[in-house]
């Protein structure tokens, strides 16, 4: 599938755990912060991107291919990510709060395929999206307007048919409420598994970043399920979650902060244990790292906001070796 080479320091949290130890729990949290590329050449740049795909061993786990592809107008504030399943080449992403209620298809040049406003639907915070099945059968796209900008109570899905890429509207939106056991934390990822399983990941600025069910209902508001506490409250900005992915055969889930990248084998994942692989994503210059979208063929794509909005996003792409 999808490892990622084992990190030495930036997520300690999410280190592999030898199977002696999978009973303790997560060392703290560790990260370093989001480091920009500047000051440094392009052969400097080369030999951090080739350090970046190699594991302990110095096999070659995963290779950069592109690095912060602009994004074209009007996806300033790329917050969700997700590959199409009727559209080769294609990805979903949507932006950040306050944008239209509309999602935008995107290939891997950068170019803008589609724009298709979601009916029935608001961007009150929108932050993350995934792909899953419809209830009544083919692909679903999944938008989380979770964030918690304003100190919310309530968070919401919409559940649209995945549009096709002629398409100017979509067909009407269901839209899931919810409401967190207690308090009221940021959640800025989701991931949806080959079942319809939903699942929320805090973003960690409140207090502990922790994994949530999401059970869809028609009526009235949902209690979401707390599973487990991942890791503690980051103490860096840096360490802070910002997206998340499934696999379409639901066997892996990446979990990505500003900084870095958790892959973890989805059993594992809900059983409170830590990730198989992490990689430090700083080598890629991102602005403001957001989303992920994880491929059954070691595809990874990643897109961030333009930092201070005065830039465009950007994508990103890397290729990881089955294992």
């Amino acid at each position: 599938m999808i490892p990622i080479s084992p990190a030495s320091d930036p997520l300690r949290a999410a280190l592999p755990i030898p199977r002696d130890r999978r009973a303790r729990r997560l060392a703290p949290v560790a990260l370093a912060a989001v480091l920009a590329l500047s000051g440094c050449g392009e052969e400097a740049g080369a030999r951090q991107t080739e350090a970046a795909g190699r594991d302990s061993t110095g096999a070659r786990a995963c290779r950069v291919l592109t690095k912060e592809t602009p994004l074209p107008p009007p996806v300033g504030e790329s917050s969700g990510l997700a590959a199409s399943r009727r559209h080769r080449g294609v990805f979903w992403t949507h932006n950040d709060s306050g944008g239209d209620p509309a999602v935008y298809g995107v290939d891997l040049a950068g170019n803008r395929v589609a724009s298709v406003t979601v009916k029935d639907a608001e961007n009150g915070d929108w932050e993350d999206m995934a792909i899953g099945p419809c209830p009544g059968g083919g692909d679903c796209l999944y938008l989380a307007d979770t964030g918690n900008n304003g100190n919310r109570r309530e968070i919401s899905i919409y559940r649209v048919p995945e549009p096709d890429l002629a398409e100017r509207e979509t067909k009407d939106a269901e839209r899931f409420k919810a409401r967190f056991p207690e308090g009221s934390p940021d959640a800025e990822a989701i991931f949806v598994l080959p079942d319809g399983a939903v699942y929320l990941v805090t973003k960690g600025n409140q207090g502990p970043v922790e994994l949530y069910r999401w059970p869809l209902q028609d009526k009235g508001d949902a209690r979401l399920e707390f599973l487990h506490r991942l890791a503690p409250r980051p103490d860096q900005v840096g360490d802070r979650v910002t997206g998340a992915s499934a696999s379409p055969d639901g066997q892996w889930v990446a979990i990505r902060t500003y900084s870095t990248l958790a892959l973890y084998r989805t059993p594992e994942l809900l059983a409170g244990r830590g990730p198989a692989y992490t990689t430090d994503l700083s080598i890629l210059g991102e602005a403001q790292g957001e989303a992920v979208s994880l491929g059954d063929d070691g595809t990874v794509m990643l897109t961030t906001e333009g930092g201070s909005h005065h830039f465009p996003g950007g994508m990103s792409r890397l290729s990881c070796s089955a294992r």
